[in-house]
């Protein structure tokens, strides 16, 4: 699922019910035009990775390393935006533009958040 925000008060959600590339290439190519009609930002639901980590036993700062390290290797602008979770916690999102998610999607390891 990718979240287009044109404002604070303006959304768009586009997702598929899905897995896998088959399903997450097409739905990732029809975002961009969207989000440059307009004048979105792209919310990718989680941090972007080299790889899934479902399972891998990665921690969260390893995980978190790997993130940075991604983003900051492809062109664009992204940030990360903390957010709650459950038991008090934090987390980090990505949130990035058109071209950040154009380069994400010729990465060998292109992915979508689950």
């Amino acid at each position: 699922m990718l979240t287009v925000h044109q404002s604070a008060n303006s959304v768009a959600v586009v997702g598929v019910a899905c897995s896998g590339a088959t399903n997450h290439v097409p739905l990732s190519r029809l975002t961009p035009p969207l989000a440059r009609r307009l004048g979105a930002l792209i919310d990718f639901d989680g941090l972007l990775t080299d790889h899934p980590t479902g399972g891998d036993g990665a921690g969260n700062e390893a995980v978190l390393a790997r993130a940075r390290a991604l983003a900051s290797a492809l062109p664009g602008r992204v940030t990360e935006v903390s957010y709650d979770t459950c038991g008090d916690g934090r987390w980090l999102r990505h949130v990035g533009d058109v071209e950040f998610l154009e380069a994400w999607l010729h990465h060998p390891e292109f992915h979508l958040i689950k």
